[in-house]
């Protein structure tokens, strides 16, 4: 029997930062002789400031009371809406969102979105505006795209402060960070700028920030600072995935003697971040990446300041289980009005580290046991501390080989060590609560203990499919002994046997183990004395049932079409799909208000009239019931 070497893992420390998050509010005090308000300001609104309190005269969110339509679907017509009201609706369900309220952030979506395409620029009211962001920066983290408040609020900033765009300075203005680093956006002579905000001005720590962001900014020939409008183009953080926004680099990035900038974008949950690189083009900023591409990379290999490419090492996720990632140097280079990647690519090559090493050994559990031990044994010794989390998947690996090469002891003297070692709440914990509470049932098998560990987790410490690989090619079943009762020596429980006629094909025995999945083996009689083992597809009329929904939610390509691709039309196409794809099923609330908005606002008034009346009087006491019937007024 092998000699088996001890990994122990040491829990790591984790820092959490709490943070308090001050809102802000609208009050008087500036001086009488404010320049005239950029375009998209009320001139008549009073001027107000951001400071650590709502005003009073905000209006405070209630409640759902839900109500019932008191008159017939005749006497209903579609809203007439004013820019103030839509904005006071939006306001209100942004001030009472929760942490992981995932249905009402889908609402301030539809809503500001709604509110964009009504009133393009909306609120003007400065007062209104101010009461909005307060609200956003009060709301969870992330959870609100303040994009379209902050971008005017900032271009209002930078009109009151007057800030010179011959030098690389850091303002301030209630609470927002300002920093302003000059370019030569154009060349028209006129002043332009890269501008980075961020909320609040003081955080130093990216987990501190509210808001983050650069935009481009010039001055024009009367003396306004204009933020030049992105139509979403330019990311903020933290939003969407994107956890922060870092200036990379800003200068003449291909060669036509013009400033571009380029931003990287860390993206929760990605071995690779996102170079983004702007330019300012026809008016407008463009994306420089050619269309359908991401500069992805974990780190830039070289980039020359006077040059037009670059050089991106890339990563890919080789194996999700053992943390295995594989890596290549992408060259960019600028051509024809873009930064474009080459024709063909280079393969992925795996990392030189633990995990990558454990996976080229895979698919360990179809080897004989004393081979993969020794492989284990000799890789391990390999690990860093940057592998610890490679190193405990390859521990618990390691300890249920010893299971199967009858050295339960030794298994676990080794997992209660990892046990008393593994950070709460980890894969780690999961794994070794789940082998030592197998090990103590009086009827422990190995492979009861292989599918305890592949079900406890997502990628589980061992592979009942691999295992019965390798012990149906060692051990393969008799012909002349039924095949239940060898299976019950190996502690496998069959649920389904039957025999598989194919034309041309010795009969099958095919037999559903009882596993926790619909895990189906054929035994052909291949050989006089033993059967042939293969993993096959359940048989016809044994597959896994396909049961419908119990009801249809907005399904997120419909969402997108209309929110990222403006386009409604799109967004009814794909609920109809749906509703053709599971007959009977219906829609529920929230698919069925995206329905009526993306009607309203097609300008089909009957469908939408019919929609928001029908949503209100089956859900009125849901959010989406609530909506809809502030989207009819009564005659």
């Amino acid at each position: 029997m092998a000699t088996h070497r001890r990994l122990v893992i040491m829990p790591g420390m984790l820092l959490m930062l709490l943070l308090w998050l001050t809102p802000l509010v609208a009050q008087e005090g500036f001086a009488t002789n404010t320049p005239a308000a950029p375009s998209g300001f009320a001139t008549n609104t009073p001027v107000g400031a951001l400071n650590p309190a709502f005003p009073t005269n905000t209006p405070q969110p209630t409640p759902i009371i839900p109500n019932t339509p008191d008159a017939p679907f005749e006497r209903y017509a579609l809203r007439l809406w004013d820019e103030s009201s839509l904005t006071l609706m939006l306001l209100e369900q942004v001030m009472l969102l929760k942490a992981d309220d995932s249905e009402r952030q889908l609402t301030i979506r539809l809503l500001q979105n709604e509110l964009r395409r009504r009133f393009p620029g909306a609120p003007a009211d400065l007062a209104l505006r101010e009461s909005l962001l307060a609200a956003m920066l009060a709301a969870p983290r992330g959870s609100v795209d303040m994009r379209p408040v902050v971008r005017p609020y900032i271009e209002y900033a930078l009109n009151q402060l007057k800030p010179t765009f011959d030098s690389t300075q850091s303002v301030e203005f209630e609470k927002f960070g300002i920093s302003i680093i000059p370019a030569n956006l154009d060349a028209d002579g006129f002043a332009d700028a890269v501008v980075g905000v961020q909320y609040p001005a003081e955080a130093t720590e990216t987990s501190e920030l509210l808001y983050s962001d650069y935009m481009l900014v010039r001055i024009d020939e009367s003396g306004i600072y204009r933020v030049l409008e992105s139509n979403g183009l330019f990311p903020a953080a933290p939003l969407n995935g994107i956890e922060s926004v870092t200036l990379e680099r800003i200068g003449d990035l291909n060669g036509d003697r013009l400033d571009e900038i380029a931003v990287s974008l860390t993206l929760t949950g990605e071995p690779n971040r996102e170079l983004m690189i702007f330019g300012y083009r026809g008016g407008a900023p463009t994306n420089l990446v050619v269309p359908n591409q991401q500069i992805r990379y974990a780190s830039i290999e070289d980039w020359p300041f006077s040059g037009t490419t670059l050089t991106a090492r890339e990563y890919r996720v080789e194996s999700a289980a053992w943390g295995c990632l594989g890596e290549r140097d992408v060259n960019w280079a600028w051509s024809s009005n873009f930064f474009r990647p080459p024709t063909t690519f280079d393969n992925f090559t795996y990392q030189s580290r633990l995990g990558c090493l454990m996976y080229s050994i895979e698919p360990i559990f179809e080897k004989p046991v004393e081979e993969a031990i020794d492989s284990i044994q000799q890789i391990i010794p390999q690990a860093t501390p940057e592998d610890v989390q490679a190193a405990g998947r390859a521990a618990m690996v390691l300890a249920v080989l010893q299971v199967f090469n009858s050295d339960p002891a030794g298994a676990l003297e080794q997992v209660r060590q990892l046990a008393a070692n593994a950070e709460p709440d980890s894969w780690l914990e999961a794994q070794t609560t789940t082998f030592l509470n197998v090990a103590n049932e009086p009827n422990f098998t190995p492979l009861k203990l292989c599918a305890a560990l592949e079900t406890a987790t997502a990628n589980g410490a061992c592979s009942v499919e691999q295992v019965l690989m390798r012990v149906f090619a060692e051990q393969p079943f008799r012909r002349d002994e039924p095949i239940a009762a060898q299976a019950a020596q190996l502690g496998l429980t069959i649920i389904d046997q039957l025999t598989i006629t194919t034309v041309g094909r010795l009969d099958r025995q095919a037999v559903h183990f009882d596993l926790g999945t619909n895990s189906w083996w054929a035994f052909a009689p291949l050989d006089r004395d033993v059967y042939t083992a293969e993993r096959i597809s359940p048989p016809p009329g044994y597959e896994a049932t396909q049961t419908l929904p119990p009801i249809i939610r907005p399904p997120e390509n419909a969402v997108n079409a209309l929110l990222l691709e403006n386009n409604p039309e799109e967004t009814l196409n794909v609920l109809d799909n749906a509703i053709q794809s599971n007959p009977g099923v219906p829609l529920d609330a929230a698919a069925r208000f995206l329905q009526a908005i993306s009607y309203d606002l097609l300008g089909d008034r009957t469908n939408a009239r019919q929609a928001y009346f029908d949503l209100w009087v089956a859900e009125p006491d849901t959010i989406w019931g609530q909506l809809a019937a502030a989207h009819l007024e009564r005659r």
